[in-house]
């Protein structure tokens, strides 16, 4: 979900804030209707962005950026899953663009349930049958807080609001 407020910039640099919240994407026709109900015409041409929602985290809105490449975004945007979503919002929490961090999308690992590297180090060693080359009477004394902090040092992990962990490759 991308939505904008979208305000008649003569009027508010008059001291009069006319505006109206869109939900994009929006076609041209009702882009149209918007613009005449907030009083773009010949005399107020121009309006911009005062305001923006998005259920993804780190997604930008500037004032004046372009309506259309909103438009083509938030397409994008509604196609993605709920673990797409957080995990575009993780990657652009580290200065990705959006467009980067779609491509980037699939280049993850996620550690579900992880809120800490010694989570993360337990789960990745279990996946990775790690344990299972080391006697059984030895496992016990494996030190996953340590082993944590060298993957931490080693890779780029993000902890999201979710609870969980999603390592960039």
């Amino acid at each position: 979900m991308l939505k904008i407020f979208l305000t008649n910039l003569g009027k508010y640099n008059e001291g009069h804030l006319i505006g109206e919240w869109v939900s994009l994407p929006i076609d041209n026709g009702k882009l149209e209707e918007v613009k005449k109900r907030i009083g773009i015409n010949k005399h107020y041409e121009e309006m911009f962005i005062t305001d923006y929602e998005c259920d993804i985290d780190g997604v930008k809105v500037n004032e004046f950026d372009n309506i259309e490449e909103l438009n083509e975004m938030a397409e994008v945007l509604e196609e993605l899953d709920e673990t797409d979503k957080e995990i575009i919002g993780a990657i652009m929490s580290r200065g990705y663009s959006i467009n980067e961090a779609i491509d980037k999308k699939d280049d993850v690992i996620i550690f579900d349930d992880c809120n800490n590297m010694e989570a993360v180090a337990m789960q990745y060693c279990e996946e990775c049958e790690i344990l299972d080359e080391m006697p059984k009477h030895l496992q016990s004394y494996f030190d996953f807080a340590a082993y944590g902090r060298d993957l931490e040092i080693e890779g780029t992990f993000i902890f999201t609001d979710k609870g969980n962990c999603i390592e960039i490759l």
